[in-house]
């Protein structure tokens, strides 16, 4: 597949890295206006064409947007000048296969991702989804691509700004649960870079868990939690406003995605 990427930022970059680590039979060409981001990705990339412009890339098959949703109707105009049917796969967070089928123009196929940045790690989960014009072809070629550093779901669309919230934003929420907790466990006394290591591998244990064994969250915490005992007492401390935590974030970044979508 012949690919153009617009927009090398943190998930476009870390996109285009898997993919090239992977040796995904992928021929992609680059299009970021930061010249610091290019000169940066010129040492790190083989074999891939970076440009400042939209204009100066070629008429590949396919194309990844990875630009911020606010820039969907700048990128508007290139798109719908290309000349064939094109596969375009969008990360943009919020925005609706029609939205981008109405700004590519009727020749883009479109297919909607929400990678995460675990992908690094060949840990990374995507949620993609089938939007206009799109194809189980073009829905097979973007597996390939995100399968290079992960699982793939397909979803329906109505389900991806959650999505959004619960895998993309994911990493953040989970990261700033362990930084609490090896904070907490600091104060209580614990060496900060113990402390650090014993969150971070912990979570990195539990999700091993959870995914190799196929076990649900619930049925972990009654195995590790004996009656009377140290998590029982945790887990009955947390459980109060933990719920609501969880609702807060999630509402919170569903809000977010659709403002975001409309350009705010």
């Amino acid at each position: 597949m012949k690919l153009a990427v617009l927009g090398a930022g943190r998930m476009g970059s870390t996109i285009l890295k898997t993919m090239q680590r992977a040796k995904v039979p992928v021929t992609a060409e680059v299009c970021e206006p930061d010249e610091k981001v290019r000169a940066a990705l010129a040492k790190e990339l083989k074999g891939v064409k970076l440009v400042a412009k939209a204009e100066e890339l070629g008429e590949q098959e396919a194309v990844l947007l990875a630009v911020k949703p606010k820039m969907l109707k700048e990128t508007a105009g290139w798109l719908k000048s290309r000349k064939g049917s094109y596969l375009l796969i969008s990360i943009l967070a919020g925005v609706e296969g029609a939205t981008l089928a109405k700004e590519a123009g009727s020749k883009a196929r479109v297919v909607r991702a929400m990678p995460n940045q675990a992908l690094r790690q060949n840990e990374g989960v995507t949620a993609i989804c089938a939007g206009p014009g799109a194809t189980k072809a073009d829905l097979e070629a973007t597996k390939k691509i995100f399968a290079a550093g992960g699982h793939v779901l397909e979803v329906d669309e109505e389900q991806m700004d959650a999505v959004t919230a619960l895998s993309g934003s994911g990493p953040a929420f989970m990261a700033k649960w362990a930084e609490e907790l090896a904070d907490a466990a600091a104060r209580a006394g614990v060496a900060p870079k113990v402390a650090e290591q014993l969150a971070a591998r912990t979570m990195l244990g539990t999700a091993a868990i959870l995914v190799r064994e196929g076990i649900k969250p619930g049925e972990l915490c009654a195995a590790v939690a004996s009656q009377g005992g140290t998590t029982e007492a945790g887990l009955k401390a947390m459980q109060p406003g933990l719920r609501s935590l969880a609702e807060k974030a999630t509402i919170a970044a569903i809000r977010r995605a659709k403002e975001l979508a409309k350009g705010r």
